[in-house]
C-alpha cells in the first residue's frame, strides 16, 4: 500500500536524526538502480572473463558530448587485444562483434554496451536492447536483467513495465543479486507493497555481493515494514555483513548501531572503530561525531579503536603480487 511507503519514508526521516541513514531513501525518492557498464577486450571476452571489469582506459576526445541517437560518443575508452597491444574502439566493435554472432553471451553483452555508448559504431539503443536480448536468450541473466531495465524506462523499446517485471523475475530466479536487489527495492513501494517478501530478496541480493542491500535491510529489520516484524539483531547482522563487503555506508551504519545499542549491547569503542573503518573506506561524515567518542572513551581506549580499524582496513587491501 501507498500507506507502507510513506511509514517507511517516516522511519527514514527519524533514524536518519540518529545518524543511521540508509540508501534505500534515494529509491523512496525515484531513483533506480542501473546496469554497470562493461568494457572489452577485443579478443571479444572480459578482462577476467567478467562483463563487468573493465579492460580499458578512458581517454576524452575534443568536442561537446552527445547523447542523442545516432551520435558517436566522444568520450571512448581505449582498448587492447588479448596481447595488451592497443586497437581502435572500431576494432575492438568488430571483433566483439564476430564473437557475439559467434554465441558468446559475455561478448553480445559488450556489444549492447558499445551501441549505448556509441563506441566504435553509432549509438543506437533498439540495437543495444536488441544484444541484452540475445544475451539472455543464450543463457546470461545479465543480458535479461538489462532488457528488463530498458523495458522499464521505455529506451530503445517501446515500455512494458509487465514485461519488464517478468524479466526481473527471470534474472532473479537464475540467481542474478543485482535482480533480487532490484526486486527487493520494488515491493518496498506501491500497492504491491510486501516487506517481507521484499526481505527475503534482498537477502539473496546481499549473499551475491550488493552492498545496498545490507542497507536497506538494515532499515527494515531495525524498524519494521508491514508484514515484516521488527528485528535489531538481524539488522546488525545484516550491515555487519555489509560492512564485510567494505561498504562505507554499511560500515558507518554498523557505528551507529553500536553507539546507540541497537540489535546489541552499546559499545562506544566498537562504534568509533567502524566510523573510522568507514572514513577510511570513503564516508565523509562529521567529525563531530568521532571527536566525541574519543573524548568518551578516553586516551588509551580510543587509540585501540584506532589501531582495530587501522588492521581492518589494512587486512582489507588486496595482496601485493609476488617478487
Amino acid at each position: 500500500m501507498q500507506v507502507r511507503a510513506v511509514k517507511i519514508r517516516a522511519a527514514i526521516i527519524i533514524l536518519a536524526a540518529l545518524g543511521l541513514s540508509i540508501a534505500v531513501l534515494l529509491y523512496l525518492q525515484g531513483r533506480q538502480v542501473q546496469p554497470p557498464s562493461p568494457s572489452a577486450s577485443a579478443s571479444g571476452s572480459l578482462a577476467g572473463g567478467q562483463p563487468d571489469s573493465p579492460n580499458s582506459k578512458t581517454s576524452s576526445n575534443s568536442g561537446p558530448p552527445n547523447t542523442g541517437q545516432g551520435a558517436v560518443m566522444p568520450n571512448v575508452p581505449s582498448f587492447t587485444d588479448a596481447q595488451q597491444n592497443p586497437i581502435t574502439p572500431q576494432e575492438a566493435f568488430s571483433r566483439l562483434l564476430a564473437a557475439a554472432e559467434g554465441g558468446a553471451p559475455s561478448a553480445m553483452l559488450n556489444v549492447a554496451e558499445f551501441y549505448g555508448n556509441g563506441w566504435g559504431v553509432r549509438q543506437n539503443f533498439s540495437e543495444r536492447f536488441r544484444w541484452y536480448q540475445k544475451a539472455g536468450e543464450a543463457g546470461d541473466p545479465r543480458g535479461t536483467f538489462r532488457a528488463a531495465l530498458a523495458l522499464e524506462t521505455g529506451l530503445g523499446v517501446a515500455a512494458d513495465l509487465g514485461a519488464a517485471r517478468e524479466g526481473f523475475k527471470k534474472a532473479a530466479e537464475a540467481g542474478l543479486a543485482e535482480a533480487h536487489l532490484k526486486l527487493g527495492q520494488e515491493l518496498l513501494i506501491g500497492s504491491e507493497a510486501d516487506a517481507a517478501l521484499a526481505a527475503g530478496h534482498l537477502e539473496a541480493a546481499l549473499a551475491g555481493g550488493q552492498p545496498l542491500a545490507a542497507n536497506i535491510l538494515g532499515l527494515l529489520y531495525l524498524q519494521g515494514a508491514g508484514n515484516l516484524s521488527p528485528s535489531p539483531e538481524k539488522a546488525r547482522q545484516a550491515l555487519q555483513r555489509g560492512a564485510d563487503l567494505g561498504d562505507a555506508e554499511a560500515l558507518k551504519n554498523l557505528a551507529v548501531m553500536h553507539r546507540q545499542g541497537w540489535g546489541g549491547p552499546q559499545n562506544p569503542a566498537e562504534a568509533l572503530k567502524w566510523y573510522l573503518a568507514a572514513q577510511g573506506a570513503g564516508w565523509r561524515g562529521d567529525d563531530e561525531v568521532l571527536n566525541a567518542l574519543k573524548t568518551e572513551l578516553g586516551p588509551q581506549a580510543a587509540q585501540k579503536a584506532e589501531a582495530e580499524a587501522r588492521a581492518w582496513l589494512e587486512s582489507r587491501k588486496p595482496a601485493s603480487p609476488a617478487g
